[in-house]
């Protein structure tokens, strides 16, 4: 049977059990009220203390980022407390017991043997005073990141926290860490509802200095617009400028870009150099206002920018005084002209101009740029009507002149291209002289023939001589030769008739329906006289079937057009050019395929093919209409789109697409 349990040990048990319990449930409340982190733990101190022997308790704060620790609370009856602003590094756990917990995330415990040990190893094992028991429990976040750690230690000689102590320690620390958590983050939230209102307050600001500038920049236009003496209209820029930027010295400086390359100074307000004339007019040179005249740039420059930009040469010779602590300028343009510069300086080192500052100089530079060239346009426009208001009869004559010679040009261009189309017609009939006349010869040698031979036979042959044989063989050579006539005014009869509609339709604008191929090689035939005697050759592949309502003529003037400008231009070089035409049919109409594989033309002149009067032969009876009448009888006469193009040493190709009807043609 046991032994009864003294009633006294009982009651003391279940007295510190009670204890505990009150006590954990103190910490555990007073955690969650106390903002106060040091407050915090001099409580839990004072409470720990209450239950164990706990003179000596610190609780340091752990930076993960930095890797130290900085002590929040200090309490120990031996050592002096640290300096709380300084972070004592904590990178290696074997440098102290503090070391190894935070780095651990563990507790540690050590008794002054174990100190001793380490201590006695050579190592750098902590500072201060060698403690009898040593007990460090980490501050826990709740993701498990070590915030910090709790630390309680005996200097009397045997003692030992037991576990229950150990125990308490742990709650103790659990509850330190959650206040410190939240303290973090309401630090964090404090820090970003700071960083929010700094950046609430910095948009405010600039808002309101984008106000200032909006006002300041309207009353500037505002004065740009209005007929005001310049003399009055610099010192007002100035004023407005002084609501934006500490403007003490402002100038402002206009570039005379001719040939003395000048620079004026209608307006100068400097507190170390006041007396400059407004006349004044000097080089640009290579001062300050100089560089920026050169590199069109706004430019800020402090000391340290001047001496550099003076020691590569760059600047001198400087207008005033050069002990400015900033100087900023900005070139005042307009359509790409520099007009001058606007200037800001400061000798005092406590002014400033920032980048801010140089596009607030900027954007009124603009403007002044701006009113300065509407004032000079006005000024020329103000001249320009005295002019014409004292030389209005002579630009009237002017005028009267110009209508003259523009309606003599239009009459010459006109007389050029019926000129142009009488050349074709003219070829066409040689063509047709020279085509036909080879018949007609063996016509007239043949019939010459036959009446030779018939006066042959009427003198040699006496009536009795007069044969069957004699005379069948005069019948044969009869024959032969009225089949030779036959024949060739058959050839002749079919060339006139072809030459005659081909004539007819380039005299014409009738619109008809033509077999397309067949027209072509008419067309063609009508050009043969031209290639003959050459070696060139033309093909043409078109679909017999292929019929369209065109303009004949149209279409004949074009074709003659380009294979005329082939031979006299793409073969000039070559007695051997080739011409390939391609038509084919499509749901809008026809496309005609044109290229040759002449000479080619550069891209210079290519862009200028359908100019007209434009030729590369002039001087060689060039009249430069030939392609702006294939460009004009195809986009005009007939509605439709010709494009050309020259891939190199590849000749010339035209792409041709004429609709089914032309324009103003009745629907079929």
């Amino acid at each position: 049977m046991n032994d009864p349990v003294p009633a006294e040990p009982v009651a003391e048990r279940l007295a510190r059990l009670q204890a505990v319990h009150a006590a954990v449930l103190q910490i555990s409340m007073l955690a969650a009220r106390e903002s106060q982190l040091s407050s915090l733990c001099a409580t839990v101190h004072a409470i720990i203390a209450g239950l164990m022997p706990a003179g000596s308790f610190h609780v340091g704060l752990y930076d993960g980022g930095q890797r130290g620790v900085r002590y929040l609370y200090w309490a120990d009856e031996k050592d002096a407390p640290p300096d709380r602003r300084r972070e004592f590094p904590v990178r290696n756990p074997n440098e102290s017991a503090t070391a190894e917990v935070i780095l651990a995330g563990q507790m540690r415990s050590f008794t002054g043997a174990e100190w001793a040990q380490r201590r006695a190893k050579g190592s750098r094992w902590g500072v201060g005073k060698r403690p009898e028991h040593w007990v460090g429990i980490p501050l826990l976040g709740f993701d498990g990141r070590t915030l910090g750690i709790l630390v309680v230690q005996s200097y009397a000689r045997g003692f030992r926290y037991g576990d229950e102590d150990i125990s308490l320690l742990r709650m103790a620390a659990e509850q330190v860490a959650a206040a410190v958590e939240r303290g973090q983050q309401a630090g964090r939230l404090e820090e970003a509802i700071a960083e929010r209102t700094r950046r609430l307050e910095r948009e405010v600001d600039e808002r309101r200095r984008a106000e200032r500038l909006q006002r300041a920049l309207y009353e500037i236009s505002a004065m740009s617009v209005k007929d005001i003496d310049l003399s009055r209209f610099y010192p007002e820029v100035h004023r407005i400028l002084g609501a934006l930027v500490n403007a003490r010295n402002f100038a402002v400086m206009l570039y005379y870009n001719d040939e003395h390359d000048l620079v004026g100074f209608p307006y100068w307000v400097d507190e170390k150099n006041p007396d400059l004339p407004a006349n004044l007019r000097r080089p640009a040179g290579h001062g300050l206002t100089g560089f920026v005249l050169r590199t069109r740039m706004p430019q800020r420059i402090d000391q340290q920018r001047y001496q550099a930009l003076s020691e590569a040469g760059v600047v001198h010779h400087v207008l005033g005084p050069t002990d400015f602590n900033v100087w900023i300028g900005a070139p005042m343009l307009h359509q790409g002209k520099v007009l001058g510069v606007l200037m800001l300086q400061s000798y005092d080192p406590k002014v400033d101009y920032d980048d801010d500052d140089l596009a607030v100089l900027t954007f009124v530079a603009e403007h002044i740029a701006a009113m300065l060239a509407r004032k000079q346009a006005d000024d020329a426009l103000r001249t320009a009507h005295a002019n014409l208001a004292t030389g209005n009869a002579a630009l009237q004559e002017k005028n009267r002149e110009l209508e003259m010679t523009l309606t003599h040009l239009g009459m010459a261009q006109t007389e050029l291209v019926r000129q142009e189309k009488l050349a074709s017609l003219g070829a066409l009939v040689a063509g047709i002289a020279h085509e036909v006349n080879t018949p007609l010869g063996i016509c007239t040698t043949a019939v010459s023939l036959l009446m030779e031979e018939c006066r042959r036979l009427r003198d040699s042959l006496s009536p009795a001589q007069r044969t069957e044989p004699v005379i069948k063989a005069f019948f044969d050579s009869s024959d032969e030769l009225l089949g030779v006539l036959t024949s060739n005014t058959l050839r002749a009869s079919g060339l006139i008739r072809s030459f005659k509609q081909v004539a007819v339709d380039q005299s014409s604008e009738q619109v008809r329906e033509i077999a397309l191929a067949e027209y072509i090689e008419d067309t063609l035939r009508s050009l043969r006289p031209k290639f003959k005697r050459t070696g060139h050759s033309i093909a043409v592949q078109c679909n017999p079937g292929l019929r369209l309502w065109s303009i004949p003529g149209a279409l004949s003037q074009i074709l003659t057009n380009l294979v005329m400008n082939s031979i006299a231009h793409g073969f000039e070089n070559t007695d051997h050019g080739h011409i390939d035409i391609t038509a084919t049919a499509d749901d809008e109409g026809v496309t005609i395929d044109y290229r040759d594989d002449g000479a080619g033309m550069a891209p210079q002149a290519l862009r200028r093919l359908f100019e007209p009067f434009y030729t590369t032969k002039r001087g060689h009876g060039g009249s430069g209409l030939g392609t702006n009448i294939v460009h004009n009888l195809v986009t005009a006469k007939l509605g439709g789109t010709i494009a050309v193009d020259s891939p190199p040493g590849a000749g010339l190709h035209y792409a041709i697409h004429l609709p089914k009807e032309p324009p103003g043609a009745a629907s079929r």
